[in-house]
């Protein structure tokens, strides 16, 4: 049997291959390329010469570097300890209350393009005509702190979820056993539930490690409203040095930042990947043994639901009004003549960046399933590639995309495909498909080995049993992954900057251009003619297939993060 088994894991590892081949050519490839880049400079001719250290000498010569840092340390240490802070009692809230409504409005946030939830805190922390700004009297705005904001309303969702999720994969006994020893309240949360889920908060908090390190859409969105070098980060700065011609110091940044995701994604997929969950109480103060009231939990959530909701009513709110109402003083809440204008200037003026969006995002996370399909069945059931194949998944999922744009760019313009759907078409999975895998390594993993068994008893070859009967029994898991996949896509903004610099020329025979939704949102800000109300009509509608994905998906998104580590 062990030989038959060898001999169909040899025969499965062509399903993994083509995942091998792209992740060595658009992610592996990219990170070595930046450490030679980091060693040379690009001519005027455009031909590249060896400088030596010369490149990691500008880390001493360039100014303002130190704020840059700063900022940088902030989003990525302030950050998570705010969302892990926030999202324990939420996620214990959310397992008391047991309300399947709460969590798909709680994860909103977390499901809208980025650049679209950075544009509705900025139209509401602005100083002139915000209503945060008009309540508090305080110039967040201009600060660094407003990007802090964004970033925690946007992770938070995310640290809840996995906590969340570990929550309710306690076992029943262990609950049942609390219920007659009388323990409750703080001392169950304490001494029994946290130590049984600190892998799924250390998960947590070393995936908001690396979402802190990449505070980049906030940033973008800001920039033209905001003071220079008052929220950059080495993410967003090492793009402005590509597009300014400075690619060798670029890469220098680019270097720094992957080592240091590395060491945090290392941790992360460590954490991920440990299926242990076993508890060591606290013993060293008395906790109070007492719940919590219902009335106090709803409150609380109501308060957690309002920080996550209000920016959702205000866009809705702003995107009706007339540009009197929304520039009026004191800010206007509800529009007191509901128009639709914003709605139908928005739709003419960014047709060419909602089918951008909608073609490049389906067609991205297809060819991502088709590459990902086969590779999480292969490595679920046959165990190719073995765990070292899963860590590399999602260690590339861990990393800041930031660090390959300046190699994929390189490789898009060799195959002539920038500022092309067929560009982003290519260089989306490497954003979408270490999650595809992922979801569906675990789909595969619970997945009854009978029907694999009874094809081969058919004398079906793995491939054939595996079009014929597993595909077609996958299709619930697979819609899943891929609607995660669209939402991914749909948010992009990094790759569509970097790789796109025209919008869809509407031509069929000819099509050229490539800019997104992101782009037309977030670029939008920095302009002084910029309609505010047609801003805010394309955020809302750049919003409904998060709304949509994440009703329809209400009943299974935390099943995804449950079980044996993270999932």
């Amino acid at each position: 049997m062990k030989r038959i088994n060898y001999s169909l894991k040899k025969r499965a590892i062509i399903y993994i291959i083509p995942a091998l081949i792209y992740f060595l050519i658009f992610a592996i490839y990219p990170m070595i390329e930046n450490i030679i880049l980091t060693f040379q400079q690009q001519t005027i001719t455009g031909s590249y010469i060896f400088v030596g250290l010369k490149n990691y000498m500008e880390l001493f010569k360039t100014p303002n570097l130190g704020k840059i840092i700063d900022n940088s340390l902030i989003y990525t240490f302030i950050v998570p300890v705010i969302d892990i802070l926030l999202a324990i009692p939420l996620a214990t809230f959310l397992k008391k209350l047991n309300k399947n409504f709460l969590l798909p409005m709680i994860l909103l946030p977390a499901f809208i393009p980025l650049v679209t939830g950075a544009t509705m805190w900025i139209l509401m922390l602005n100083p002139f005509y915000g209503i945060i700004y008009f309540i508090y009297h305080k110039d967040l705005f201009t600060t660094i702190w407003s990007i802090v904001i964004i970033d925690v309303w946007s992770s938070l969702p995310l640290a809840t979820l996995i906590i969340y999720a570990g929550l309710k994969a306690i076992p029943k006994n262990i609950d049942e056993a609390n219920n007659i020893d009388n323990i409750k309240g703080m001392r169950k949360l304490i001494t029994i539930d946290i130590p049984y889920i600190k892998y799924q908060i250390l998960a947590a908090f070393i995936l908001m490690l690396i979402y802190g390190s990449f505070t980049f859409d906030p940033i973008y969105a800001s920039l033209g409203v905001s003071p220079p070098f008052a929220n950059l980060d080495l993410s967003y700065y090492s793009y402005e040095l590509f597009f300014g011609g400075q690619l060798g110091f670029s890469a220098v940044l680019m270097t720094i930042m992957t080592v240091v995701s590395t060491v945090i994604a290392v941790i992360f997929v460590k954490l991920t990947l440990n299926n242990k969950m076993h508890a060591s109480k606290f013993r060293s103060i008395h906790w109070p043994n007492i719940e919590m009231p219902k009335p106090f939990v709803l409150f609380f959530t109501i308060l957690y639901l309002l920080f996550f909701m209000l920016p959702f009513v205000w866009i809705i709110f702003e995107s009706f009004k007339t540009n009197a109402e929304i520039f009026a003083l004191p800010p206007e809440i509800i529009p007191a003549k509901i128009t639709f204008s914003n709605y139908i200037y928005s739709i003419k003026q960014g047709e060419p960046y909602f089918i951008t969006s909608i073609v490049v995002s389906i067609l991205g996370s297809f060819l991502a399933l088709l590459i990902g399909i086969p590779a999480a069945y292969a490595a679920a059931r046959y165990r190719v590639g073995g765990i070292k194949f899963i860590g590399l998944v999602l260690f590339i999922y861990s990393i800041p995309l930031v660090i390959l744009m300046i190699p994929d760019y390189s490789l898009l313009n060799y195959i002539h495909s920038i500022n092309s759907w067929l560009g982003l078409i290519i260089i989306y999975p490497v954003m979408v498909m270490p999650i595809i895998i992922w979801m569906l390594y675990n789909f595969y993993s619970t997945f009854p080995k009978s029907y694999d068994e009874a094809a081969q008893i058919d004398g079906m070859s793995i491939f054939k049993s595996f079009r014929k009967i597993i595909l077609p029994l996958s299709y619930d898991g697979i819609f899943v992954a891929f609607l995660y996949a669209f939402i991914f896509a749909w948010g992009a903004l990094i790759f569509p900057l970097a790789f796109t610099y025209s919008e869809y020329n509407m031509s069929i025979l000819y099509p050229a251009g490539a800019q997104t939704l992101t782009i037309f949102i977030g670029g939008s800000l920095g302009h002084e003619a910029v309609e505010y109300g047609i801003l805010a009509a394309s955020s809302v509608l750049s919003m409904i297939p998060a709304v949509l994905i994440a009703i329809f998906l209400r009943s299974k998104i935390d099943k995804v993060w449950r079980g044996g580590g993270i999932k």
